[in-house]
């Protein structure tokens, strides 16, 4: 048999002082996953928003030459179909009127000339763009891109 005493809860002496240091510290505990939190969702909306491109470039182009077609979307990205190419070439592009520049960077992933950038000053008319060679790391794209480009829609198709 066993005794009273072992039957009684055990003693709470000295439990106060855990019990308040253990309340204070999960309090500061979540005051900081609050506060990081809180700086999380002010950096998300703070991050800079993707410029729309000058809407006077945006559309699809043939070269000159028949060997190779642009398509550059209202989202900032490029398509480059080659007449000799399965697969497209894709890529994200910036235009500055202003400056007269297009530069243009391939996808990572792409099949021809992965995350390569060029560079181009830019002429840009209502049907015609013509661009000169700056300095392009991709020749298949800087060779495409060495007879002018005519304008053949508005670019209803959107490059992914």
């Amino acid at each position: 048999m066993s005794s009273p005493r072992a039957r009684e809860a055990p003693s709470r002496c000295g439990s106060g002082r855990a019990d308040l240091r253990y309340r204070v510290a999960m309090r500061r505990l979540a005051w900081a996953i609050a506060a990081i939190a809180a700086s999380s969702i002010a950096a998300c909306r703070s991050a800079p928003k993707v410029e729309e491109p000058d809407a006077a470039i945006v559309g699809s182009w043939r070269s000159t030459n028949g060997v190779a077609t642009f398509t550059f979307s209202r989202g900032g990205l490029y398509e480059l179909r080659l007449a000799d190419k399965p697969r497209p070439v894709m890529g994200a592009f910036t235009y500055s009127p202003k400056e007269g520049t297009l530069v243009l960077q391939t996808r990572r992933e792409s099949s021809v000339c992965g995350d390569d950038v060029g560079t181009y000053n830019a002429r840009l008319s209502a049907l015609t763009l013509d661009l000169e060679l700056v300095r392009d790391t991709c020749d298949v794209r800087a060779n495409a891109l060495a007879k002018p480009l005519a304008r053949i829609g508005p670019g209803t198709g959107s490059p992914r």
